[in-house]
């Protein structure tokens, strides 16, 4: 007969943050190689929600849009804080 009443803790957060951060080194390396400032477009992307603000080389456009802007928003925001 099993538990029900035990809580079992999936932790999906750290798995998830070495995507968002390995996709998000690949759109910075993607808008540099256009010459553009990485943090303008990133920017103007997650402010729209258009991808026209990402670049396609190496995929970078399509990598980051697998993600919420949610995701990529808490993603930065828990890096941040961990820095503090």
């Amino acid at each position: 007969m099993q538990d029900f009443e035990k809580t079992d803790i999936f932790n999906k957060i750290e798995s998830t943050d070495e995507i968002i951060s390995e996709v998000l080194k690949d759109v910075i390396k993607a808008i540099n190689n256009k010459g553009y400032d990485p943090i303008n477009q990133i920017m103007g992307y997650l402010k729209t929600d258009n991808p026209v603000y990402i670049p396609r080389d190496g995929g970078a456009r399509e990598k980051i849009s697998k993600f919420k802007k949610d995701e990529i928003l808490e993603f930065l925001l828990r890096y941040f804080v961990k820095g503090c």
